[in-house]
């Protein structure tokens, strides 16, 4: 086993039990609770198989979901990011997604502040829809995801120094 894979699954460990034991606990204003555990899902190397990033992000939202006794709404919205994660680096990137260090060198920061930002968004919109999933609810699941990914992004962005070694892989 090398150290890029020694440091996933330290990464994976550190942020589900951050996220359970720590940040589920912290409810700013009643209802904003930030999910550094989509920090695992932003740093993943580029150039790593996408089948394992879709079976981690699956093991990741269904641990959350049985620590936490959720409803599955992780699960689903982890495993759905995982999976898109390609689309939103191409889109992104653009031609630099096929570079390992893409997001790291060479490439402007309004790029990676977009790659994050659409991570975060996507994954809050999706999680919200499915806690409520209502129509009578629509404003409720836009003010959660508005609110809850700009928590979620400022503690992405601050807590990026210590993730920077899986970034530049």
């Amino acid at each position: 086993m090398n150290s890029n894979n020694l440091l996933s699954i330290f990464q994976f460990i550190l942020l589900l039990f951050l996220q359970v034991f720590l940040l589920n606990n912290i409810n700013l204003f009643g209802f904003i609770n930030p999910n550094l555990y989509l920090l695992f899902f932003i740093v993943y190397r580029f150039n790593s198989n996408p089948t394992i990033l879709i079976f981690l992000g699956f093991l990741m939202g269904l641990l959350l979901d049985l620590l936490t006794q959720g409803s599955g709404a992780h699960t689903i919205a982890a495993l759905t990011i995982a999976f898109v994660r390609p689309i939103i680096i191409r889109a992104t990137f653009g031609i630099n997604y096929d570079i390992p260090m893409g997001m790291i060198e060479g490439t402007p920061q309004n790029q990676r502040f977009l790659y994050i930002l659409m991570m975060i968004i996507i994954h809050h919109l999706l999680l919200y829809i499915i806690i409520y999933f209502s129509f009578e609810s629509v404003l409720i699941i836009l003010k959660n995801t508005l609110f809850t990914s700009f928590f979620t992004f400022i503690m992405v962005y601050m807590s990026l120094g210590l993730f920077k070694k899986g970034l530049n892989d």
